[in-house]
C-alpha cells in the first residue's frame, strides 16, 4: 500500500495531563493530604485511563475520516468504485494515517490529479490518450485543464465536527 503524500492525513491524539501532574504533586506535598494515599492512587488511575484513550481516540477519528471520504468521493467520482475503496488506514507509530492508495493502470496516482486538479495533459508515450467517460471509451490528442475537485479537507471538516461525539464515545467505553 503506497498512500500518495498530498492527500494522505495523520491522526494524532495527545492527552494533556498536566492538570492531573499538578494536582498529585499538590497533594503529595501537603502535610494533611498527603496522608491520603487513596487519593493519588484514584489520580493516578484517572490519568492512566485517559492516556489509554489515545490510540483508540485516533483510530475512531481515522475511521470517520475514511468514511466521509469515501462518501464524497462516490457522490462524485464512482466509475469503477476504485477511488472510494481505496482510502486506507495505516499505522504510523502511535498515529494513524489516512489517505488514498489509488493508481492508474500506469501507476499514476489519480486521486492527486481529482483533488489538486490538472493541467492540460498530452500523450507522452502513445499518440493519443484514451479514458472512460459515461460508460464509452473516448480517444484525444490531448486532455484540458480540468479544476480542482478536493474531497479531502471536505471530508476533515465533516469528520471536525463529529470530533466531540468520537471522543465522548470512546471515553464512555474505556469507563464502563
Amino acid at each position: 500500500m503506497a498512500f500518495i503524500p498530498e492527500i494522505t492525513t495523520r491522526v494524532s491524539t495527545k492527552v494533556n495531563a498536566d492538570g492531573i501532574d499538578d494536582s498529585i504533586n499538590k497533594i503529595q506535598s501537603d502535610p494533611f493530604l498527603s496522608q491520603c494515599p487513596s487519593i493519588v492512587e484514584s489520580l493516578q488511575s484517572t490519568k492512566k485511563q485517559l492516556v489509554d484513550i489515545e490510540q483508540p481516540v485516533s483510530y475512531a477519528v481515522a475511521e470517520r475520516l475514511q468514511s466521509n471520504q469515501e462518501i464524497i468521493i462516490s457522490t462524485k467520482h464512482y466509475i469503477t468504485g476504485m477511488m472510494a475503496n481505496s482510502v486506507d488506514i495505516s499505522q504510523d507509530g502511535n498515529d494513524y494515517l489516512v489517505g488514498n492508495t489509488a493508481m492508474s493502470v500506469d501507476g499514476f496516482p489519480y486521486p492527486l490529479a481529482i483533488e489538486t486538479g490538472r493541467r492540460e495533459v498530452f500523450p507522452v508515450e502513445k499518440k493519443v490518450l484514451r479514458w472512460f467517460s459515461g460508460g464509452s471509451v473516448v480517444f484525444s490528442k490531448h486532455s484540458s485543464a480540468v479544476g480542482p475537485d478536493p474531497f479531502v479537507e471536505p471530508s476533515i471538516n465533516t469528520t471536525l465536527t463529529d470530533i466531540e461525539e468520537i471522543v465522548n464515545n470512546e471515553v464512555m467505553r474505556v469507563l464502563k
